[in-house]
């Protein structure tokens, strides 16, 4: 135990035995070491914050933390925090907070205070009505006034002796179990322990701690244990002193605790999300092209008739070179001739020079037949009268 000591979390010893043994060679695996004894668990905890002392009422800026205060277990037990506890099977889920409650009882600065007191304000809150009924989800959050110190006894120590907070239950009120945590302020004039961050990152951080403790084993020392590992404590209690324990949820700090396996337990849940995949480069297909056919005048010659027929490719695909390959020049559906395209100043072109015997209307197209880069297309129809 130390920075985050739990109120009650003494150790059981190892047993032994007068037992001959043997060593059997085992393949390897992983053994749980957060086991479930079969006591209490808090499925959906219901959280009401208790501020003890009259300066949570009377000193403004005190009285604003517990605004802060009221919100961080909103927070906590309703979202992400629980949900990893759910993920790591420890049969809580999420739970709710109701907004706590002032006692202003006039505390003696730079005191120090007992836990039996604590417990007894507790009772007579509860019985008078300012905090919520007990029942089987209840957890009541305490928060100490600043300058004031909290002896836990039994020689357990004081808050003052490197213990910042606890958890524990006892017989409250018609004898129902009263569960509970306790948060001393950091410093001051008590004198109390500090991890050394702000006062308020102190108590929120504290607070995750017992609250995760406190619904997984919530009766420890009082009844049957919960959740616990026999060699390191509770789940809190295993992940205090891992440095990248402490965290930020939504603005507030938190200390993420154990798994079953005693390893730290991400709040952050792990992606399902199958991580992106870079498509493969795509290779541009066949540009698309148009072809124009166009006829010149009939040139008499003797007895031949020779029309001059220029078919012109166009590339209608942006970024492209000037398309190459073949034409072919198509009468009555049949090719009659073919050529290669010619370029000149990005004009890509063919001229056929046809014979025509006879007299009459003389119909012709043409088909670009294209590449691998460019698209076939065919032209219109031209018709040349004789």
């Amino acid at each position: 135990m130390s920075w985050l000591t739990c109120r009650f979390g003494g150790r059981r010893p190892a047993r032994t035995a007068n037992t001959r043994l043997q060593v059997q060679g085992l393949e390897g695996r992983t053994v749980p070491t957060v086991q479930f004894f079969g006591g209490n668990v808090l499925p959906h905890v219901e959280a009401q914050a208790l501020f003890l002392g009259n300066e949570w009422s009377t000193v403004a800026a005190d009285a604003a933390q517990t605004s802060t205060l009221n919100s961080f277990l909103n927070d906590i037990t309703g979202g992400a925090y629980m949900d990893a506890l759910t993920r790591a099977g420890y049969g809580v889920g999420r739970g709710t907070a109701t907004a706590g409650a002032v006692d202003p009882a006039n505390l003696t600065l730079g005191s120090t205070i007992s836990d039996a007191s604590i417990q007894a304000t507790l009772s007579a809150d509860i019985a008078g009505g300012k905090l919520q009924p007990v029942d089987a989800n209840r957890f009541y959050v305490v928060y100490v006034e600043p300058n004031v110190a909290v002896n836990l006894g039994a020689g357990q120590g004081t808050t003052q002796q490197g213990i910042l907070g606890y958890h524990g239950a006892f017989a409250g009120p018609n004898g129902q179990t009263v569960r509970y945590a306790v948060m001393a302020y950091p410093g001051g004039s008590a004198r109390n322990s500090s991890l050394g961050t702000a006062a308020i990152d102190q108590l929120t951080a504290v607070a995750s701690h017992e609250l995760a403790e406190g619904v997984t084993d919530p009766d420890v020392n009082f009844a049957r244990l919960g959740w616990y590992d026999q060699r390191l404590g509770e789940i809190g209690d295993i992940t205090e002193n891992n440095p990248n324990a402490l965290v930020r949820l939504d603005g507030y700090l938190v200390q993420e605790v154990a798994d079953q396996n005693d390893q730290l337990l991400s709040i952050t849940p792990p992606s399902t999300t199958p991580p992106p995949t870079t498509p493969p480069p795509t290779t541009p297909g066949p540009a698309t092209t148009t072809t124009h056919i166009s006829a010149g005048p009939v040139v008499h010659n003797g007895p031949f008739r020779p029309a001059t027929t220029t078919v012109t490719i166009n590339v209608t695909a942006p970024n492209k070179a000037t398309p190459s390959g073949w034409v072919a020049l198509i009468y009555n559906g049949s090719v009659i001739g073919e050529g290669r395209v010619h370029t000149v100043n990005g004009v890509s072109t063919i001229t056929f020079n046809v014979a025509m015997y006879g007299s009459g209307n003389f119909t012709f197209s043409a088909q670009y037949l294209g590449n691998s880069s460019f698209q076939p297309s065919m032209s219109n129809s031209v018709t040349v009268t004789v």
